[in-house]
């Protein structure tokens, strides 16, 4: 059987024999939990840390290049590394990894997510490297730094965090390939679990390029070999990582977040869900960015391959566009927050695919110039923005209650504003070019992007101040299955917060939106409404 076709029917169980599961309590329920609900609150609390971390450095590099002077010339290359490293691999793609530990599992109809002892260590394996990571920054190492114990430990913990977000994503990607509800197809999946198997795929084959170089940086600068070892040279080794079509590979799971959004707050189905799947997996294709590592960081306009990948990352993005357009022409006409930060995340990825095409045309001589962060920030940003929002879609089966509506539209907003102040600049002067001659008299633009930084770490101070209380309350028993009242998959057949097993019965579904169709029998009994 391959991992396409529909699992096989689970053989007859008695009932009155099959032991009830009951979730651990006390420090003993978090420390040594294999419940890949708290597993994914674990992730997405201690991300939210980290992204205050990252955003305190982009703030002292922005304020450096508005001449500040905040910080030592020879520490800005550092702060440059941390914001870029942190922000990545210690908040984003671990936050998208943590909310679907506990969505996908529900959305596939499964009592658990693939491997949760594995799921459960890679969450400690990233929280120890996270902290290790910092700590080589601290101890003045990273690349540009003058400790070689610290330069050594920052590649050693580098490697940790990222095979520890390696592991969590086989975890959900088995899930969604091999733990489906019977009757669910793959063409059944909900679109944020089919994002995060197209993602975590990418990831799985992408990631470890990035592990291999850093353990040729380890060896190379501990035993003297100097290939990849030189300080200067570090982070161009790296560098593939944060820049195009890599990025996209991040995205990707924003895409899905904005298609559940829109059509569960809208109530209506997709027009072609064939259309948007295969936007989806496209998207994923386009970002494989690996092919980029070589001994030497190539300039991209000499890889036709580079600029190929960036005109296409456009159309799924565009096609996808079209979809969510009809679903809402359709659909209840309603604002609310998931809804907001969906529109604010599509439109900041729309705009950071036309730009990564613009740059990557060699005509427009954009390559190696600021033009390349801002792209980035556009991409990184507007993923966060999805992923904050499906915090707020989610946040009844996350956390057990709901998030306020108006901390998440104004959330939703600052974070947005600031998308665009931080990015915009860094693109006109790269159309400009890096020249001191071509870029006298917009230097104002840096100081635009230290004022965008702010308010993109007032949105996230928002967001903080909003999940705090959620993180630390129980839930509310009497919050609805379906609090959106429009939900069409299986996570909103569960109770919110949901049991430690997901589900009273395993459910059996035989089409892709059961809770918009008619039908009584297409859950199982236990699982409707």
């Amino acid at each position: 059987m391959t991992v396409t076709e529909t699992p096989p029917a689970a053989p007859a169980t008695d009932d009155a024999a099959r032991p009830t599961a009951v979730a651990p309590t006390g420090l003993a329920g978090v420390v040594g939990t294999s419940d890949h609900k708290v597993v994914g609150r674990l992730y997405i609390a201690t991300s939210l840390l980290f992204i205050l971390v990252s955003g305190v450095a982009g703030q002292l590099v922005a304020a450096e290049r508005a001449d500040l002077d905040v910080l030592d010339n020879g520490t800005v290359f550092q702060i440059f590394t941390l914001h870029s490293v942190s922000g990545t691999f210690l908040f984003l793609v671990p936050m998208l990894l943590g909310i679907a530990m506990v969505i996908v599992p529900l959305q596939v109809g499964a009592s658990t997510i693939a491997f949760p002892r594995a799921a459960a260590a890679s969450y400690w394996t990233f929280l120890v490297g996270g902290v290790l990571l910092l700590a080589s920054y601290a101890s003045d190492g990273g690349p540009g730094g003058s400790s070689d114990a610290g330069i050594n430990l920052w590649a050693a913990s580098f490697a940790a965090v990222l095979l520890s977000l390696i592991l969590g994503s086989i975890c959900v990607v088995t899930t969604v390939a091999g733990l489906r509800a019977r009757g669910m197809s793959t063409s059944m999946v909900p679109m944020f679990s089919w994002s995060m198997l197209v993602a975590g795929t990418v990831w799985i084959l992408s990631l470890p390029v990035l592990v291999a170089t850093l353990v040729l940086v380890y060896v190379d600068h501990q035993y003297g070999q100097q290939s990849f070892g030189l300080e200067a040279d570090m982070y161009e080794r790296v560098v593939w990582a944060f820049r195009q079509p890599q990025v996209y590979a991040y995205a990707v799971p924003a895409l899905g977040i904005i298609t559940d959004a829109i059509t569960t707050i809208g109530g209506r189905k997709l027009s072609s869900r064939p259309a948007a799947m295969g936007a989806i997996g496209l998207a994923g294709a386009l970002g494989f960015g690996a092919f980029l590592q070589r001994t030497i960081h190539p300039d991209a306009v000499e890889e036709p391959l580079f600029v190929i990948l960036s005109i296409l990352a456009i159309l799924p993005v565009l096609g996808l566009f079209g979809l969510w357009a009809d679903v809402l022409r359709r659909g209840e006409r309603r604002l609310a927050s998931p809804l907001v930060f969906s529109v604010a995340a599509g439109l900041m990825l729309l705009v950071a695919t036309l730009v990564g095409a613009t740059l990557s045309i060699p005509a427009f001589d954009m390559t190696g110039t600021t033009a390349e962060y801002g792209q980035s920030h556009y991409a990184l940003l507007a993923t966060s923005i999805a992923a904050v929002g499906g915090l707020w879609l989610w946040a009844s089966k996350i956390f057990g209650r709901r998030l306020p509506e108006g901390l998440g539209i104004v959330a939703g907003l600052l974070l947005l504003v600031g998308t665009i102040l931080v990015s915009l600049p860094d693109v006109i002067s790269g159309a400009f070019g890096d020249s001191d001659e071509a870029t006298a008299g917009i230097e104002w633009l840096n100081v635009v992007m230290a004022i965008g930084g702010l308010v993109a770490v007032a949105g996230v101070l928002v967001v903080v101040a909003a999940l705090v209380p959620a993180l630390r309350r129980r839930g509310d028993d009497e919050l609805a299955d379906d609090p959106w009242g429009t939900g069409s998959t299986l996570e909103w057949a569960t109770a919110s917060p949901p049991a430690y097993a997901n589900f009273a019965e395993p459910p059996v579904v035989t089409s892709a939106t059961p809770l918009l169709d008619d039908a009584p029998d297409r859950i199982a009994e236990g699982t409707t409404r």
